[in-house]
């Protein structure tokens, strides 16, 4: 009886207490922890009793912890933000084989620029060799291949290989020669047998630079005059580089876009940009910058202050080893550098297209003997602004060289107006026009006498006559007109000709 007054009381408060809400059900749920079979207070005796009947605590059973599955808003951000960080690293993956992806070759030469890892080699076993067979540096002069992950050991120098006896036979140059003729045959021959790479490498030619967009190749040249202007405190003076003689500055400026030093790029900052346009442009800057260098940036570090890079040939160039320690008033240099001068072409690899015109060639040259034609990437740089300059030239100031040519024409051709006057068609027309009328113009009165309009008229005459003639041309080439005439005028008079006089 007890028992059911109070069940019964219970119901009663249960009917009077406001109901939760939804929001407040699943807050509570989400951090109640969950429901087992043994709470704490029971896991608590269990292991006393084990400990009073003398079993090891580490034969316990492991009870599962309420708190370790307590999910929180932020170990689910945590999870998800790692899963795309997975997703994103194997996306960007390098490709295992790609022998005519550019991107992909210069991500395995990239991998040789440490020169604690890797010292220069001869130019059969250098980096582009081994890079272009499909091989990255792993290791302390020790190579792999992408895609079969063969490895091996690249030892040339006496050095490194101490065990090695000098055999009195062969000169140290003869060695050198051998080993570098070794190595160049175990570029290819080091692959698995089925690997991909030991069949088919990267061609000569996938390293040339394209300059065929005018647009993106003056704004990679800004991008890199930028780079090194931000280091102007480190670059050398102008009498410490050494340019080759094609190579004159002042007409190099007189080329560029009249904005090309004002313009900012997107990339750098608005305030220094408009600081930097104030001031005249850096000569050396630009020279560095039209020889392929700009400015060094490392991986781990960010930008290297004092320092150039090549983003072809990975070539690192301290800036400091070339500029004087001190140079008085008069501009004489009073504590030299540790190095003479700076040649920027010289300082590249012997592969770079900077520098080698094989590389920015084309296709693959077999011979050894270099066509003139081909040149390296500056000079074609230099041609692109050049032609680019011209192009502008015409644009800007084309109307009034035009209207200049055409006096000159008509003053040196005038039979040629003569004859369109004196031709029997020009006569029946009993009213000319004023246009028809001009050609007599140009033969009753000087050339010289002509004036502005005149020559827009005779322009304009000599246009009309040429878009009569360019017409008539071009209905010779009409497929659709020349089979309709055929169809007509094949066979006229005979039996196969369904048509009637009148069309159809």
């Amino acid at each position: 009886m007890n028992a059911t007054k109070r069940k019964f009381n219970a119901l009663l408060q249960g009917l009077s207490s406001p109901r939760p809400s939804t929001a407040d059900i699943n807050k509570d749920d989400m951090n109640a922890p969950p429901r087992y079979g043994s709470s704490l207070a029971t896991n608590d005796e269990i292991l006393q009793k084990r400990r009073r009947l003398g079993f090891p605590e580490s034969t316990a059973p492991t009870l599962y912890s309420p708190l370790s599955v307590t999910t929180s808003f932020s170990d689910v951000v945590l999870r998800r933000s790692a899963a795309q960080s997975n997703s994103k690293a194997m996306s960007h993956a390098p490709a295992k084989y790609c022998p005519g992806d550019r991107d992909e070759l210069l991500k395995r030469l990239a991998t040789f620029q440490d020169i604690t890892d890797w010292t220069p080699k001869p130019d059969k076993v250098n980096e582009n060799e081994w890079a272009k067979r499909g091989w990255i540096c792993q290791g302390k002069e020790k190579v792999r291949c992408v895609l079969c992950h063969k490895e091996l050991v690249v030892k040339l120098s006496k050095n490194e290989d101490e065990s090695a006896k000098p055999s009195a036979a062969l000169a140290p140059s003869e060695i050198a020669d051998a080993l570098a003729e070794k190595y160049s045959d175990l570029v290819v021959s080091s692959h698995q047998q089925d690997c991909l790479w030991r069949k088919r490498g990267c061609e000569d030619s996938l390293l040339r630079l394209s300059f065929s967009n005018t647009q993106a190749t003056l704004a990679s040249l800004r991008q890199r005059y930028d780079e090194l202007h931000s280091r102007s405190s480190a670059l050398p003076y102008e009498f410490n580089l050494r340019l080759p003689d094609d190579v004159n500055l002042d007409d190099v400026l007189s080329q560029l876009p009249p904005d090309f030093f004002t313009t900012p790029p997107p990339t750098l900052d608005q305030t220094a940009s408009v600081d930097s346009a104030q001031r005249p442009p850096n000569r050396v800057a630009l020279a560095l910058a039209l020889m392929g260098w700009q400015g060094l940036i490392d991986s781990r570090i960010g930008a290297v202050p004092n320092s150039a890079s090549c983003h072809t040939c990975f070539r690192r160039l301290g800036l400091w080893m070339f500029k004087s320690k001190e140079v008085d008033q008069q501009g004489n240099v009073v504590v030299p550098a540790p190095m003479d001068h700076l040649d920027p072409v010289r300082e590249h690899r012997l592969f770079c297209p900077w520098k080698d015109a094989r590389a920015q060639s084309r296709s693959a040259l077999t011979s050894d003997k270099q066509p003139p034609t081909l040149s390296t990437a500056w000079k074609t740089l230099i041609q692109t602004i050049k032609n680019e300059s011209d192009l502008r030239n015409v644009y800007s100031g084309g109307q009034s060289r035009r209207v200049g040519e055409l006096r000159n024409e008509e003053a040196k051709s005038p039979s040629s107006s003569r004859g369109i006057s004196d031709s029997p068609g020009s006569l029946a027309p009993s009213t000319p026009s004023p246009r028809k009328s001009m050609p007599f113009l140009c033969v009753s009165s000087p050339p010289e006498t002509l004036t502005s309009d005149e020559a827009d008229k005779v322009r304009d005459a000599k246009d009309k006559e040429r878009w009569a003639r360019l017409r008539k041309v071009k209905s010779l080439f009409d497929t659709k007109g020349s089979k309709k005439f055929k169809r007509e005028v094949s066979r006229p008079g005979t039996g196969h000709s369904t048509q009637s006089p009148s069309g159809k």
